[in-house]
């Protein structure tokens, strides 16, 4: 037994020498040192077994307790603000508990899979923070019955101290008979536990929320006998259990299948479902864990791996319940890469804020005007009555495809005109639409660029401002072509967004932040602010929800908005207002701040969100660093607008939109510099221009 546990009889001399010792039953003794209790004869000469000391528990007190139930409440009110849930599925039955079963260095089956999802699955993740109050676990024992022991547990100590509450306590000789109860009683079904598992991960999904199933078993289901079926008949049925799982969860499911015992066992369900799993769109895996502590870590670590790979793709472009086109390939998969396909322009939109739609617009596409602007000045009253769009796309988002494209005077190359441009649609089946797919992209970008102006004219009222030196904001202007395609499923008439098109040959494309806290493609997995979210949640339970328009029913002065703001904008002094623009920053830092881009761009963030008084915060900030105009220009595109609706309306700027929990995520990651200072970006300034709902509508309607 020693062997098998990897204890060496030096250790059982040491403890000896140095443990602590106590009398056992039976005239023995039981000594405890370094981990390790060994349990010896009356004249502690003759090793009778050696086992690890169990897992000891983790005192809490009473605030640490209390500061999880409140994150408990939290989000069983708000479930979207929980990143992920994992659910560990284990066999509590008899043959689980038999002690040809022993894991080495853990007494039984049952007992291993327990500690190390403790040890391994909870422990590590708390202590190395990779794994926050927001990442939930719930636990399944099933034998005969599943049984829910806790459900969607914040990650932390509490569930640690849970999941080790759960280990068997049976007497040896009670294990001994346990497999031979299983023969009377059919003491392990599958088929109902992973019923219950699938109504427990349906409960407060989301479309960002990853999602993982960790299922231990010995492989030896009794579903069979207890539907009077074949056990292969049993295992088609838990196949399309699982198929059927897979496939309503898709791409947000891992699913890890750990069998434990001997290298003669077969797992063949084990093996079936996690095949099943796969073909149905999630992530399946099997692995064998022959006896040994390790084997189960890695099935452990594997599966933490994959879900945080999930969740980080989840959250920057949400789980989507539509098809992918399967007309859509790629530039770099396909020869020729350009294919042109000619198209005659029906109509040219552009957004107008004012009546909320797409309106029809008579000049050239506003990315013809934007980018060459001497050839639009000459084509402004004969405008190309065609459009070629490559048939392969050089760019895929989460939502949207893009293509290259030209304006033509004639269905051949030769009637090309001006540059080439980006032609953006949509990605998925169902989403193919004329114009309305476009409209949120085309408003949102315009508004954007809106702020992007105020910004630029904030900075330029610095005495310090350099036109060679300092960059200039601008989000690029969009239009919606319609285009007459007898083949497209709507009318016969294809909606495309059209803008220009990036020079990312001379300048690198660049993603500064996103909508959830990135900053340089750096996101920090942060816990939620349970406080905060618990005093948000009250405030929007307090509201009169009614039917009135949202510029009607918000008053951009409403104190009862929460404000998260990072510390560091509110460490100006009040000697900082009133006083000149560049107070406490040098002439010279101005410009270099201004230079340094990630500064530049988080503080025009920073700034969308105290412009707009805390309604509004632009981010998915990215494109290029154009340094070959006067002045140097930002040139983006695809922004993400978060909006604080104080009568709790979500996604007012589509499925980007996170609303206030966007804005805290960037406040987790935001670290305010001067720039923020010098545009004095501070709750004690109140300053700011309460009109801009009105003014960004003339201005978006004047490009």
């Amino acid at each position: 037994r020693s062997t098998q546990r990897d204890i060496d009889k030096r250790d059982l001399q040491r403890a000896l020498k140095y443990g602590r010792r106590e009398s056992a039953w039976g005239e023995r003794w039981l000594v405890e040192y370094d981990g390790i209790t060994f349990i010896t004869d009356s004249t502690m000469r003759r090793e009778v077994t050696a086992y690890p000391s169990p897992l000891p528990s983790i005192d809490m007190d009473f605030s640490a307790i209390e500061e999880h139930l409140k994150a408990k409440r939290l989000f069983e009110q708000k479930p979207e603000l929980s990143t992920s849930h994992t659910l560990i599925i284990i066999d509590n039955s008899g043959s689980m508990l038999d002690k040809k079963n022993d894991i080495h260095l853990y007494r039984d089956s049952q007992n291993a899979a327990f500690s190390l999802t403790a040890l391994e699955f909870v422990a590590e993740q708390v202590l190395s923070k990779s794994g926050v109050n927001s990442d939930l676990v719930s636990l399944i024992k099933f034998s005969e019955h599943p049984s829910i022991e806790f459900s969607k547990e914040p990650m932390g100590w509490h569930v640690y101290n849970k999941i080790l509450s759960h280990r068997d306590k049976q007497t040896y000789k009670s294990r001994q008979g346990a497999p031979l109860m299983d023969e009377l009683s059919g003491g392990s079904n599958y088929l109902p536990a992973l019923a219950e598992a699938q109504q427990l991960l349906e409960s407060g999904c989301h479309d960002q929320l990853a999602l993982s199933l960790f299922f231990y078993s010995d492989g030896r289901p009794t579903d069979h006998t207890k539907l009077g079926i074949t056990a292969n008949e049993s295992y088609e049925k838990m196949k399309v259990a699982m198929m059927r799982m897979a496939t309503q969860f898709g791409e947000a499911l891992t699913v890890s299948m750990v069998g434990l015992g001997d290298l003669h066992d077969q797992f063949t369900p084990l093996k079936a479902m996690a095949e099943a799993a796969t073909a149905a769109g999630a992530k399946g895996s099997f692995e064998r864990c022959d006896r040994t502590a390790h084997s189960i870590s890695s099935a452990i670590s594997s599966t933490v791996t994959s879900t945080n790979k999930t969740r980080l793709t989840l959250q920057d472009g949400g789980r989507t319940k539509y098809t992918e086109r399967s007309d859509l390939r790629s530039e770099n998969n396909s020869f020729p890469k350009h294919i042109w396909r000619y198209f005659k322009i029906a109509g040219h939109l552009v957004y107008n804020p004012q009546a909320k739609e797409l309106s029809p617009h008579s000049s050239l596409p506003l990315a013809a005007v934007q980018a060459y602007p001497y050839e639009a000045s000459e084509r402004q009253y004969s405008p190309p009555p065609f459009i070629a769009i490559n048939r392969n796309y050089f760019g895929k988002g989460a939502e949207r495809v893009a293509f290259r494209c030209r304006l033509s005077d004639s269905k051949h190359p030769t009637g090309f005109v001006f540059g080439e441009m980006t032609a953006k649609e949509t990605k998925h089946e169902q989403r193919i639409e004329r114009v309305d797919f476009h409209q949120g992209f085309a408003e949102t970008q315009m508004f954007a660029n809106y702020l992007a102006n105020q910004f630029n004219m904030y900075v330029k009222n610095s005495q310090y401002y350099s036109q060679a030196q300092i960059p200039e904001l601008k989000f690029l202007p969009c239009s919606v072509l319609l285009l007459e395609d007898p083949s497209w499923p709507v009318d016969g008439l294809r909606g495309v967004l059209v803008e220009k098109m990036l020079d990312t040959g001379r300048f690198p494309w660049t993603k500064w932040n996103d909508n959830n806290g990135a900053v340089n493609g750096k996101r920090a997995h942060k816990a939620v602010d349970v406080d905060f979210e618990l005093k948000e949640l009250q405030r929007e339970n307090a509201q009169d929800f009614d039917a009135i328009a949202e510029d009607e029913e918000e008053s951009d002065d409403d104190e009862s908005l929460s404000d998260m703001e990072c510390e560091g904008a509110n460490e100006q002094d009040e000697e900082a207002r009133g006083r000149s623009s560049n107070i406490g920053i040098d002439p010279s830092d101005y410009a270099r701040e201004c230079r340094c881009l990630l500064n530049y761009t988080e503080a025009f963030t920073h700034f969308t969100y105290r412009f707009t008084n805390k309604r509004v915060m632009v981010c998915d900030i990215q494109g290029v660093f154009n340094t070959h105009t006067n002045p140097p220009t930002l040139e983006l595109t695809d922004p993400a607008i978060h909006y604080a609706s104080a009568k709790g309306r979500r996604m007012v700027y589509g499925k980007t939109d996170k609303g206030r929990s966007g804005m805290n995520a960037f406040w987790k990651t935001h670290k305010c510099t001067k720039i923020c200072k010098l545009l004095h970006l501070s709750a004690k300034n109140k300053r700011w221009n309460n009109n801009w709902r009105e003014e960004s509508a003339q201005f978006m309607f004047g490009i």
